[in-house]
This record gives structure tokens, C-alpha cells and sequence, in this order.
């Protein structure tokens, strides 16, 4: 494993104390490519949603408009989201696909995945939990393939109680956990639960146990605040499927990236003069997210050559006469995937010039400067969101605003609009729809990856 610090070279020569961004990336290093070759076994949890409106009908509009003629189409609150649903009459045909449909797909992908050491489970959840297959060697990957077919005829009631389904999915996923084996759990739903704080605790739980959670959202009828919270929490990740065709594709990025790992539960901790404060830390990649600012410790998950974690830190350093200066040394600790205890991988001092030099003290590195731009965006997205939730909607409308203007000057065009849509409804409706909220949520997520 390697390690690169980048910062801002110089600081000027001032009275007052300075903030000093420092752009830590972590790489797999020398080997990376022969180890993820020989990639360690892969023990997953798949734990699934069968709730009803997963098999609503994704209907065209033609489709649409001629069952709302016929009078087959109503609308009915599921999942606490007000949805339309079909009473087709029998013997009335309609070639239509659902999300289930393409949750299916992306199992079969996930079958495919399966290597004769790795080791799977199957859980669907709705207002009960199911199990279909318990831990399971994946030389037995045919029991997935005849299971899939069963999650039609799973009657599991209306509502939606995810909790249900990863108590379940931990238990099934726990008799393969090992030090010589990456654990996952994807838990993937399209709907709106009850008992959320259940959630919180089965994936705290989920990491205690050496169990990383990700999350796949399907369509704009679910809790994105909650699945990106699930993830995070245990250094997972955070799908959104708008379009449930991109399901299997989903599946199938999360399942290689895992069983790509070369290093385990990576940390960065930070040697600091007395004088220099941690103010705040923030994952910039694979994605960003705000971490806990610890020295003696910030987590970084699991390290795959291809999506390798980098931080963004915020520095607060005094004012000292022009001269060098070590303002941190930065560690890295990992355990490798294929088994051992954590050890040292990686280390590098942060070092500055204090200079009474002006053009200097201009100098900036464009890489750092372009990540603290976009989590700047991310920041003020998130202050956004706060607002809203807290009925501020001056407040809302006022940053969405400044980020959206922001992202159209860094090139994101498409998110900059949305963001600006947004503001613009939320100052007359006095909120945001679903649709722009996870867009937002999930987009500003990605404007670090490459």
C-alpha cells in the first residue's frame, strides 16, 4: 500500500492562524494487479425486497392510458407513498416488467459471480422476512438459481419493514464471516420502511461483525437519507437506480469491487504538533461523505485497487516566521484481505514553507483545489438539505442556489440545473420533489469519482 499527501506548499507569514487542506490518496501499490488476481474469497448477503410494489407493472405510457381508459388503474398509498395500481381483469394480457423483473436479472448476475470458495445467502423482507437459502458454499450456486424463481410466490404483506430483512440477512451472512474472507451485505429495496432506527442498529451491528452493508435504491418512493446513512456507517456503498434496468449492471460493479479487495478496514491516523488542530475530514473517494475527525483514527473501509479511498483534511496551523515545517505525519493501517493481523502499510510527512514571499504564498496545487471545490458543493448541498428539514426554506433556497451556480462553473451542468430546479420549487412550493432530491443527494456524491 502507498500513500501521497498533497498540500498547498506555501503559507504566508501572518499573525492570525491559517486552514490548510491536505489531500491524503491511498493506492494499493506494487502487486496490486497479481493480488487482485488471486482475490480472496467472497461471503454475500443478498437481502431483497418483495413487497408488492416491487411488482407493479412498469408500463409505458400507450399501456397507461389504455388501462386508465378501461378503468383498471387507481391510485392507493404503498409504502407510504401514493402509487397507481392495476386491477386487470383474468384473462386480460399485459406484457409489462417490474422491479422485481429486474431484481431477478441481477441475481442470476450475481449467481454468475459466485466462485466454488465463496460463500451466499438469500433473504427477501416485506412486512415479514424470508429466508430462501441460508449460508451456502458458492460450488452450490444452482440453490440461487432455483430460489430466484420463488420470490414471486413470496407473500410477504404490504408494508415494508427492511429491518426485518437485514436482521435475517446478518444472520445468514455471519457463519461465513472470517479473517481470510470479505463479508458483505446488499440490501436493496424501492420503498419507504418503518422501524428506521432498527436499520441503524442492524448495520452497526453488520460492522462490529466484520459485515459491510451497501444499499441499492430502486425508483424515487424510498428513504435515500437512510440508505446512504446504511452505507456509510460500515464503509459500504450507496446505489440509486432511477431506472431499474441499471439493476443487474449495479449488481454486478458491486459484487467485482468486492471481490477485488487487497486491503481491509484501512485507517489513517494523523501525529500532530500540539499547536495543529483536526477540524474536519471528509472521504473525497470512491465517494464523499463527512467522517469523524479522530487523529488517532479515521476509518477508510476496504481498499480496491480500482476505487482507492482518498481524504480530504482541513488543517488548522499558527502562525510561525517563514521557515519548513512538519505539520503532521500521516499512517496508514490495514489488514490485508487474505488474512493477518493489521499492520503499518504506509507513511508520509506533511510538510509546508512558511514564506513572507506574496507570489508564493499565491501558489496553489490545481488537484487539491479542485477536490475542495467539489466537496465545498457537497457541503453546501447537505446545509441544504438541513435547511429543509428544518422548514427553512429561505435558508434551502439560498444555498441550493450557491451550489448550483457552483457546479455549472465546475462543468457539472446537468446536476447544477437540477440544483437550481430545485431551488426554484422549493422557494414556491416551499419543497423539493423526490426525484431532485436524490439526484442531488446521490450526484454530489460523485464529483470526485474519476
Amino acid at each position: 500500500m502507498e500513500l501521497q499527501a498533497t498540500v498547498n506548499p506555501f503559507i504566508p507569514v501572518t499573525h492570525q492562524r491559517h486552514l490548510v487542506y491536505v489531500l491524503i490518496q491511498v493506492s494499493a501499490g506494487e502487486g496490486a494487479q497479481q493480488a487482485a488476481q488471486s482475490a480472496v474469497p467472497l461471503n454475500v448477503g443478498l437481502v431483497v425486497d418483495a413487497s408488492e410494489s416491487m411488482s407493479i407493472p412498469i408500463l409505458t405510457e400507450a399501456q397507461f392510458q389504455d388501462l386508465l381508459n378501461k378503468g383498471m388503474a387507481k391510485q392507493k398509498m404503498v409504502d407510504g407513498v401514493r402509487v397507481w395500481q392495476f386491477e386487470v381483469p383474468r384473462g386480460f394480457k399485459l406484457e409489462a416488467p417490474n422491479n422485481l423483473d429486474f431484481t431477478k436479472q441481477a441475481l442470476r448476475v450475481a449467481a454468475g459471480h459466485l466462485r466454488p470458495g465463496d460463500r451466499f445467502s438469500l433473504v427477501a423482507f416485506a412486512q415479514d422476512g424470508l429466508l430462501l437459502v441460508p449460508n451456502t458454499p458458492g460450488s452450490e450456486k444452482a440453490k440461487l438459481l432455483q430460489a430466484i424463481d420463488r420470490l414471486d410466490r413470496a407473500k410477504l404483506g404490504d408494508d415494508t419493514y427492511m429491518a426485518r430483512g437485514m436482521a435475517m440477512g446478518h444472520q445468514h451472512t455471519l457463519p461465513g464471516v472470517g479473517p481470510d474472507r470479505v463479508s458483505r451485505m446488499i440490501v436493496l429495496t424501492d420503498g419507504y420502511t418503518k422501524e428506521e432506527e432498527r436499520c441503524h442498529e442492524w448495520a452497526r451491528q453488520a460492522k462490529q461483525d466484520g459485515i459491510v452493508v451497501s444499499t441499492m435504491g430502486l425508483g424515487l418512493g424510498f428513504n435515500e437519507a437512510l440508505l446512504i446513512e446504511l452505507a456509510d456507517a460500515s464503509g459500504g456503498n450507496a446505489y440509486f437506480c432511477q431506472d431499474p434496468a441499471e439493476i443487474p449492471e449495479v449488481f454486478e460493479q458491486e459484487l467485482s469491487s468486492a471481490q477485488s479487495i487487497t486491503w481491509r478496514d484501512v485507517s489513517l491516523s494523523l501525529a500532530l504538533p500540539t499547536d495543529v488542530t483536526l477540524r474536519r475530514a471528509h472521504r473525497a473517494s470512491p465517494t464523499i461523505a463527512q467522517i469523524a475527525a479522530n487523529p488517532q483514527g479515521m476509518a477508510l473501509g476496504d481498499l480496491a485497487p480500482a476505487q482507492p479511498p482518498t481524504v480530504l483534511l482541513e488543517l488548522v496551523v499558527p502562525p510561525r516566521p517563514a521557515g519548513n515545517y512538519r505539520l503532521a505525519q500521516a499512517r496508514l493501517r490495514a489488514r490485508p484481505a487474505a488474512g493477518g493481523p493489521a499492520e503499518d502499510a504506509a507513511q508520509e510527512d506533511i510538510v509546508v514553507h512558511y514564506t513572507e514571499r506574496p507570489s508564493e504564498a499565491r501558489q496553489t496545487d490545481p488537484e487539491l483545489m479542485a477536490v475542495v471545490q467539489r466537496i465545498s458543493a457537497f457541503k453546501l448541498q447537505n446545509q441544504a438539505m438541513e435547511e429543509v428539514s428544518r422548514g427553512n426554506v429561505a435558508g434551502a433556497t439560498k444555498r441550493l442556489r450557491m451550489a448550483g451556480d457552483r457546479l455549472i462553473e465546475m462543468g457539472q451542468q446537468d446536476l447544477g440545473e437540477t440544483m437550481l430546479d430545485e431551488a426554484e420549487r422549493m422557494e414556491k412550493d416551499g419543497q423539493m420533489s423526490s426525484e431532485g432530491t436524490k439526484k442531488l443527494r446521490y450526484g454530489t456524491r460523485k464529483l470526485t469519482r474519476r
